[in-house]
């Protein structure tokens, strides 16, 4: 995928004759061939024509608007790839059903819990810290109700955080996991990444034709797309595993981010280089939400070995 991520302010952006003209301020105009570009990523405020926007969703290019600090504030525009009108409506159906729903989000939460123990085997994480997954896992096959589960999986999560507490250094600042704002580097980076998987996991939902916004473990809920996150569940352990082993080797330290207002913001060379190596890293995100987005689209289809 060729991916083009805007960094500057109030940027203006245009069509013209098969490009993408972007504008800022004194610079000279500068030209983008729209056929050699698949995803648009704007990182602060630009301003762009309809022309333009009717272009992008016609070449079936995703426009994606990522907000720092305020992650609900973003938003992303996808091409339709494909449209499946039978599987979306077996979906709604099924987001209905609660023993449907059920079962998929416990299947959902088990594969993430088995992804966070391997992490924690393959990084020789003490046995009694990778103890309290083994438990949830097994308290799964017992429980029939929602809230319940959703406390197992919290539960799991707050274990993994004080895993990659002990993982990280001390002066990095993390203690827990906290969102709005961000009171730390590590923080500030685990939003900005799960926003970007998110954003993939929209997208490999609508190619498979699936309704990003219906989930089954995440419930319906103004200005989030569910099923996104329920895709992207099991793969939260990874997203932690990449952010923390960048402040571990010192790829990303605390010269890269600044305080204001009580938020820890991420400076331009930081996002430059986190821009970069998630660049490098996406296809390995890419993999598991392509293969939970198939595996969805073909319990939905009826597939019984699915």
């Amino acid at each position: 995928m060729s991916r083009m991520v805007l960094d500057r302010r109030n940027l203006s952006l245009e069509y013209a004759t098969d490009c993408l003209i972007v504008r800022g301020g004194d610079d000279s105009p500068r030209s983008f061939p729209l056929t050699q570009l698949d995803q648009l990523i704007c990182m602060h405020n630009v301003h762009l024509t309809t022309q333009l926007m009717g272009q992008l969703l016609k070449r079936g290019i995703d426009f994606v608007v990522v907000n720092q600090r305020h992650v609900d504030h973003g938003f992303s525009m996808f091409a339709d790839h494909q449209k499946h009108a039978q599987r979306r409506c077996l979906q709604y159906e099924w987001q209905q059903q609660l023993e449907k729903r059920f079962d998929l989000a416990v299947s959902i939460i088990i594969h993430k819990l088995n992804i966070s123990q391997r992490i924690c085997r393959r990084l020789k994480v003490q046995k009694a810290m990778i103890e309290p997954f083994h438990r949830a896992i097994d308290s799964l096959t017992s429980l029939s109700d929602e809230q319940a589960l959703r406390g197992v999986e919290g539960s799991a999560q707050r274990q993994m955080f004080m895993i990659w507490r002990d993982m990280l250094p001390t002066k990095i600042g993390f203690a827990k996991r906290l969102r709005r704002p961000p009171p730390d580097p590590v923080n500030a980076v685990l939003s900005l990444s799960y926003t970007m998987v998110y954003h993939e996991s929209v997208r490999q939902l609508k190619i498979c034709g699936l309704d990003p916004q219906l989930g089954f473990y995440h419930r319906l809920t103004s200005g989030r797309d569910s099923l996104a996150c329920d895709i992207m569940e099991p793969l939260r352990p990874q997203i932690e595993h990449w952010v923390v082993a960048m402040f571990s080797e010192h790829v990303l330290n605390l010269r890269h981010f600044s305080k204001k207002n009580g938020a820890c913001l991420m400076g331009k060379e930081g996002r430059a280089r986190f821009y970069e190596l998630y660049a490098e890293q996406l296809p390995q995100f890419q993999r598991p939400l392509k293969t939970q987005a198939r595996w969805l689209s073909r319990k939905l289809d009826g597939d019984v070995n699915a």
